[in-house]
């Protein structure tokens, strides 16, 4: 059944990359038409990339001035990604290694990428970027896949904003990699967070780092704060969000930055996953379905415009978190688990 499945999955990526050759056909008919040029880009910018990430993401006087009619970000739940407001596409569907030792990291990210996922999310904190890259490098010597089709991310921890530069070089050392597709600010600490981001711009200019964005930033004065203190829009900002805790104050916020919105313990976290797995109202939309709780929980998130990152060391569960694309929640479903919120927080950091 696994093999099955994971069979199925590969199809549905193969046939997901053939409608995006299409599409990328298309919208080249189309510019040569019009006499437009992409000269200078790189292979690699032509297929993730659709405008120019600093006109999309520096904010200079003409940008500050229609901030308030940036169109929030769209979720496309056919290719399964995001396009962000610096010019990146996405996957809205990861693996996290919260807590994963530098072996069960490597060895997730390797049936995640082995599954279909495409987007794997660590942190300098959790002391597994290594195995992070060991993972990722295994997979694409395989030939399962390859770099530019994988989104990377990591965080940059607080200890390490006075010297962001240097941080971001340490992760890079650790991946293995050229280049990092998104680096977020782990934590909000108003005496130097400001300089922090501002290494991290140097780094996008550099060409370091695809995109920038933050984490646990949960007051819109504190966001505003850093924004205004800075050129590139926040990408992403990523938040304990999980159906008790929806986060929807924050996300209408962001909605005038173009700024998705990523969760952090989508099942609950640690501890918490029962509670919401056993929930009555989850409980009945999964049995509806024939499906897991979690796979519901996961499937609320992206049809509610959250980016989810569910960590796993067990091979099955990887498995079972990426089994998400083949149906929907209805309307009805949908303000059943909207109306769950509590605004309930399960941690304290």
């Amino acid at each position: 059944m696994r093999k099955e499945s994971r069979m199925a999955g590969k199809a549905g990526i193969i046939m997901k990359k053939i409608a995006a050759i299409v599409l990328s056909c298309m919208m080249c008919i189309s510019l040569a038409a019009c006499g437009s040029s992409d000269k200078g880009r790189t292979d690699t910018d032509t297929e993730i990339r659709s405008g120019d990430a600093a006109e999309n993401s520096v904010r200079d006087g003409s940008a500050m001035e229609t901030a308030d009619v940036k169109e929030e970000s769209s979720f496309n739940l056919e290719t399964g990604t995001v396009m962000l407001n610096s010019g990146y596409e996405m996957p809205v569907l990861g693996i996290g290694m919260f807590r994963l030792s530098q072996s069960e990291a490597e060895n997730s990210v390797y049936w995640a990428l082995s599954d279909g996922y495409r987007l794997i999310d660590t942190a300098k904190i959790y002391g597994n970027e290594e195995g992070v890259g060991k993972g990722i490098k295994r997979a694409i010597d395989e030939g399962l896949v390859k770099r530019e089709e994988i989104f990377v991310t990591t965080k940059m921890w607080t200890d390490d904003y006075d010297d962001g530069t240097e941080a971001i070089e340490a992760s890079l050392r650790k991946l293995n990699l050229d280049y990092i597709d998104l680096m977020i600010l782990h934590h909000s600490q108003p005496e130097n967070d400001v300089d922090a981001y501002k290494a991290m711009e140097k780094a996008v200019k550099e060409g370091k780092l695809k995109s920038i964005g933050l984490s646990n930033y949960y007051e819109p004065d504190d966001f505003d704060r850093l924004v205004k203190a800075t050129e590139i829009t926040p990408a992403l900002l990523q938040n304990e969000t999980h159906p008790y805790h929806q986060s929807m104050k924050m996300k209408e916020h962001l909605k005038q930055y173009g700024t998705v919105m990523e969760s952090w313990f989508p099942l609950g976290g640690r501890g918490n996953t029962q509670r919401l797995f056993e929930d009555e109202t989850i409980s009945e939309i999964a049995k509806a379905h024939g499906k897991t709780s979690a796979q519901i929980i996961l499937r609320w998130h992206l049809q509610a415009g959250n980016i989810a990152i569910p960590g796993s060391s067990n091979e099955d569960h990887i498995q079972e978190n990426y089994e998400i694309f083949d149906f929907e929640l209805t309307d009805e479903e949908m303000e059943r688990m909207t109306a769950l919120d509590k605004d309930e927080r399960f941690a304290s950091y």
